[in-house]
């Protein structure tokens, strides 16, 4: 510290500025060694966030240098960038509280630097030079190990049908750099505002602050965190106006602008929620304990607000995820008007030869075939003319086929199918050249009736088609519609893998298993001996519904990792802000304290900390749990799933348990060792 304590704070000559500049970085490395116990925790936090980072840059990268042997990359691309945005959400709250409690720690050294002589910019770039340091060692750490971690989801990727089998994830450096880029400059912006109370200060007044915390906040922060709530609040009834998929996912990003808003405004909810306290009668160990929670608000908020990110987190997914299914199987059910729903067991379609047998049975009134045909649109004309970001310009997708109008043909779709259309008509899509477009897929793609869209239909050449409807059951019939005739004028064939039958009566009406034939026997009897697959209406829907359970795994599995991540992160803080904490404990020793009063103190903090989380958590994710099951089910209670809500819960209650009372009970077992406290 010799070199900074020399400085002359009255006049600065270029000859000293020029030595300063060249003792900097020596000096930073000597406060990162003297405080490599507050710098380890940040250091964790860092590595992390890199790996979590660079995992997520691996899958963008493989999906934008896929090449046609490994599939399709735009559904890899998609869901990528959809785990970056929440990723990077997660990433930006966590290291900034994790870097601002590291340096709130080291805020009576910065202040005894500005008493002794540095001046604001001396000291400024120290602390930036420190910050760079550890970021920059810190970071790659982690992001190179989390490069290769990145294969370990590709069967959750094939299995989930987001890329092929031959799939093989693409490995540069790149995703290392843009980690780096990422955390580097968020870290120093985090740096320069943790610093920048203590450097505004006289360093007398400083010196005398870095010991109590400050009451309040200022202006500019509760500003701040007034807009950033407001925003929250807005963001979570965004399916008011925008109802369905796309409003529903706006909803949901509410739980963090909410949590980010009570980190913010921290010190104020603390203040008012335990200002009733102060009357609190309780044992030693409780008003010790609520004392510190009142006196250090802005330790406790610290604490919190990652443990609450783990509350909202896992809420909000479950609940999306729960809502989708729900939704779908709702838009299923009262879309469809079939007695019976065929299908074809092997997976592979159902043949023409079959599907003529099927529609001569004289049970099976009325057929409507429906298929599949692979295809991308374009999302983003845009996008589409950087040929490095051609893949993200277009969706890839399963367009649903309706059977092409034929009068010989008792087939029709009108009656046995209803996507409920809201603008246009499907018969249009008679016409060659039409397609059918659900609610969300008009927002995404920013058409309507009357436009024009770019299909390529299974990996071929562009056309372009014109929209002629828009539906409002997208989640169970899919986001595009068209006919058998449009992809057949391309030469495609779309491949028959469902077939809606509404039967009729014959001969003995309704028994068992369904009208019966001529000769007695059930038409589901008759159909399965076509060696199909045959349901009714309601286990075609739950079959249908449970289809999606891979896609849901890996829904689960990366959610899991970011919860991983936000934990170990709380884990992290408390047990940085209670190792900080020896000095306070020696002095409640020298003063009286017994050692379990310290820990029975030390526990009903861990038990406040978790129960604010929680309070936090929950006001945080309502609004969101309330906007997405608006949005996708309508008025009424959100699917909610208790498990997944209570083994959170009871997650961010026991993380604090087992962080701050082991920390504590052994740091009092360290004073009483050494005699540094009467302990």
């Amino acid at each position: 510290m010799s070199p900074v304590s020399g400085m002359d704070t009255s006049t600065s000559t270029g000859t000293s500025a020029r030595r300063t500049r060249g003792t900097l970085w020596p000096l930073a490395r000597s406060g990162a060694r003297a405080h490599a116990s507050a710098l380890a925790g940040t250091m964790v936090v860092l590595a992390l966030a890199g790996a979590l980072l660079s995992g997520t840059g691996v899958l963008v990268e493989s999906g934008l240098r896929s090449g046609s042997g490994t599939g399709d990359p735009g559904l890899l691309i998609a869901l990528a960038t959809s785990f970056a945005g929440t990723a990077l959400v997660l990433v930006v709250l966590v290291v900034a509280s994790t870097v601002s409690l590291a340096l709130r720690q080291r805020q009576r050294d910065f202040a005894l630097l500005r008493a002794v002589g540095a001046t604001r910019s001396q000291v400024r770039r120290l602390v930036a030079a420190e910050v760079s340091l550890v970021t920059l060692v810190a970071v790659p750490l982690g992001a190179v190990p989390g490069l290769f971690a990145t294969r370990w989801l590709t069967p959750l990727l094939v299995e989930a049908q987001v890329v092929a089998p031959d799939f093989a994830v693409t490995l540069s450096p790149l995703p290392v750099v843009a980690a780096v880029l990422v955390l580097l400059p968020l870290a120093r912006l985090v740096a320069r505002l943790a610093s920048r109370e203590t450097l505004r200060t006289p360093p007398t007044t400083a010196v005398r602050q870095s010991t109590v915390e400050p009451a309040g906040i200022g202006p500019v922060r509760r500003v701040a965190a007034l807009t950033v709530g407001i925003a929250g609040l807005l963001a979570a009834f965004s399916p008011v106006l925008v109802p369905g998929s796309i409003g529903s996912a706006a909803s949901a990003t509410s739980a963090f602008l909410l949590v980010g808003a009570a980190a913010l405004a921290g010190p104020l909810l603390v203040a008012w929620v335990l200002g009733s306290t102060r009357r609190f009668r309780g044992g030693p160990a409780t008003v010790l304990a609520l004392a510190n929670t009142r006196g250090f608000s802005r330790r406790l908020t610290t604490a919190v607000v990652p443990l609450a990110l783990v509350l909202a987190v896992g809420t909000v997914q479950s609940t999306v995820d729960e809502a989708v299914v729900q939704a779908a199987q709702r838009q299923l059910t009262e879309g469809m008007r079939a007695d019976l729903v065929v299908t074809a067991p092997d997976g592979d379609g159902i043949d023409q030869a079959r599907l003529d047998e099927l529609t001569a049975l004289a049970g099976a009134g009325s057929t409507t075939p429906l298929g599949l045909v692979p295809a991308q649109v374009q999302v983003d004309d845009e996008l589409g003319d950087v040929r490095a970001f051609e893949a993200l310009a277009w969706e890839s997708t399963q367009v649903r086929t309706l059977p092409s109008p034929d009068p010989g043909n008792s087939t029709g779709s009108s009656s046995a199918l209803d996507p409920e259309v809201s603008d246009g008509d499907l018969a249009a899509l008679d016409r060659p050249g039409t397609i059918a477009l659900s609610r969300d897929a008009v927002l995404d793609t920013g058409t309507g009736v009357g436009d024009s869209l770019l299909v390529r239909w299974d990996g071929g050449a562009e056309h372009e088609v014109e929209v002629v409807a828009v539906y409002e059951r997208g989640l169970g019939f899919g986001a595009f519609l068209t006919s058998e005739a449009t992809p057949a004028a391309q030469g495609v064939e779309a491949t028959i893998d469902t077939v809606l039958v509404q039967t009729v009566l014959v001969q003995g009406g309704l028994v068992q298993g369904g009208p019966t034939t001529s000769d007695g026997s059930t038409v589901r009897e008759e159909l399965a001996g076509l060696g199909l697959t045959v349901t009714g209406e309601a286990e075609y829907v739950a079959a249908a519904t449970a289809g999606a359970g891979a896609d849901r795994t890996l829904s689960s599995v990366l959610t899991l990792l970011l919860l991983l991540f936000v934990g170990v992160a709380a884990a992290n803080t408390l047990v940085l802000t209670t190792a900080g904490r020896r000095a306070e404990l020696a002095l409640l020793g020298r003063t009286g304290a017994t050692r379990r009063q310290l820990v029975a103190m030390a526990g009903v903090e861990a038990l406040v900390a978790g129960v604010a989380a929680c309070a936090i958590g929950a006001a945080a994710v309502t609004p969101a749990v309330l906007g997405v099951g608006f949005g996708l089910l309508g008025v009424g209670v959100p699917p909610v799933d208790a498990v997944t809500l209570a083994g959170l819960a009871g997650a961010v209650l026991a993380v604090p348990l087992l962080t701050v009372v082991p920390v504590v009970a052994r740091s009092v077992r360290w004073e009483r060792a050494t005699g540094a406290g009467s302990v």
